[in-house]
């Protein structure tokens, strides 16, 4: 039980650190409507980097998952 505890407390961790990364990316695109145009191209690369990070977290979380359950049917 304790390791399905662990399990999951790190799969709160990837989940609140993907929502975090989707609400800074989210920020910048409200700040990218109030700075200049030469600005555009770096908000716009950090907004894709944050998103990109969100998805990847959360496909380790989705992993951490089926490997769980794979071995909980062994």
């Amino acid at each position: 039980m304790d390791s399905l505890y662990r399990i999951q407390q790190l799969q709160l961790k990837l989940i609140e650190s993907a929502s975090v990364n989707e609400s800074c990316a989210i920020d910048l695109l409200d700040i990218l409507c109030t700075e200049p145009v030469a600005e555009y191209e770096n908000v716009l690369g950090i907004v894709a980097l944050l998103l990109n990070e969100a998805e990847l977290l959360r496909d380790i979380s989705k992993d951490i998952t089926a490997g769980h359950l794979f071995q909980l049917s062994l």
